[in-house]
């Protein structure tokens, strides 16, 4: 296990080499200044940010309200962190991997350090609670989501979903939906159960997975799921067992979050872009360039949202704070459908796949290739692999355009 660890850093190493420095933040925008390599967040009640390096040392950089800059790092012993959430009572659950060693370390609100550690599988868990502090783990290489009850020093339990589990959402009755990016699938898990009670079907009128990835629960039950390959939202109402409905998005959708007015705000990695979908609406409003090539987001209680960028290189991630007042007036970017996309009529394939002449994708938008006999990682992450196929597609579309002139 030690050697296929050092084989996947060099991997991460030469993925992260990749591209160009990002970018200086917009006047209406706020950088805020991290070092190492932003991936996970959570923000807490009174706006206070916590970002999870990816990067060499690992920790959690909080950044108070407003602030640009980290006010302390809370230790996470030299190991990365690779998945983020927020308790009810405001303690951070920081999920750790150091080569074939993984955790989730338990963080009092207000402390330096970890508490105490929760040995889970190995590899790099997305992490989500409900709202009594039961802790919900995605284990993607395992295809389980493994449950922490509240208090606990170890798993409770581990339930069966469907293949590369991706992220979780709880909604506020306690269950918990899990985006199945290899399967297409959303798995239902209500409150309190050891099985998965309903598995909720995104596969394309192909037949292949739409890649669901990021997934967020509303105020009144309504789940979304950002489909990276059909470019789509797909909106899952309450009890459902179906897609109600699907609102495009172009440039590979891969992450999305709901403001407390019900707002939606997703990032998609090709065209390098945050967009803004009103309470209840069936279409994009627009959309504001961004850092690079965004990874996660979170919005704040002030209506601010906060997106990071993994960078392309050690050291070279960049998060940035976009205001409620510049979200508000945020304008139709061009090329950006002013209609949602029938449900039964994802995005044509075309519209995700590489020009005549490219270099082929490595599989899944979101998958890592098989790496020193079996590692393959599905969902580590998440915004790295979407960025190396993403930034293959992109060089594609621009070798055949250069071949067409």
């Amino acid at each position: 296990m030690k050697y296929r660890w050092a084989t996947f850093t060099a991997v991460f190493g030469a993925i992260l080499s990749l591209g160009s420095a990002p970018a200086v933040a917009a006047p209406d925008e706020a950088a805020i200044s991290v070092s190492g390599t932003p991936v996970r967040m959570a923000i807490a009640a009174d706006g206070t940010a916590y970002l999870g390096n990816y990067g060499q040392g690992g920790g959690i950089f909080v950044v108070p309200p407003g602030a640009t800059k980290p006010s302390r790092t809370i230790s996470t012993g030299g190991h990365v962190t690779t998945g983020l959430a927020l308790g009810p009572d405001g303690t951070l659950y920081a999920a750790t991997a150091d080569g074939d060693q993984s955790a989730v370390g338990v963080i009092p609100a207000g402390d330096a350090d970890m508490a105490r550690t929760i040995p889970v599988s190995a590899g790099f868990h997305p992490l989500a609670v409900g709202p009594d502090g039961t802790v919900y783990v995605a284990n993607s290489t395992g295809n389980t989501v493994s449950v922490i009850a509240p208090q606990a020093t170890a798993v409770d339990r581990t339930i069966e979903v469907g293949a590369g589990p991706a992220e979780i959402a709880v909604a506020k009755d306690g269950t918990a939906f899990v985006t199945n990016q290899v399967a297409g699938t959303v798995s239902v898990i209500p409150a309190g159960v050891d099985t998965v009670s309903k598995t909720i079907e995104l596969i394309s009128n192909t037949g292949t997975s739409q890649e669901p990835h990021g997934i967020a629960a509303g105020p009144d039950g309504t789940v979304y799921v950002a489909n990276i390959k059909s470019n789509d939202i797909a909106v899952i109402k309450p009890g459902a067992d179906t897609v109600a409905e699907r609102i495009y998005i172009g440039g590979g959708p891969q992450d999305v979050a709901i403001a407390l007015d019900g707002s939606l705000y997703v990032t998609s990695l090709l065209t390098e872009k945050l967009s803004v979908i009103r309470s209840h609406a069936k279409e994009v409003a627009g959309s504001i360039p961004t850092d690079g090539g965004p990874g996660h987001l979170a919005v704040a209680p002030d209506g601010s949202v906060i997106v990071s960028s993994p960078g392309s290189g050690p050291g070279r991630g960049s998060v940035v704070r976009y205001s409620k007042d510049a979200l508000a007036a945020t304008p139709l970017a061009s090329g950006v459908p002013t209609a949602a996309a029938p449900a039964a009529t994802p995005a044509p394939e075309a519209a995700t796949q590489p020009a005549a002449g490219a270099q082929p994708s490595a599989g899944s938008w979101n998958a890592l290739p098989a790496v020193a006999g079996g590692l393959a990682a599905v969902v580590v992450g998440g915004a790295f692999w979407i960025l190396l196929n993403g930034r293959r597609r992109k060089a594609g579309l621009a070798a055949g355009a250069s071949q067409a002139g």
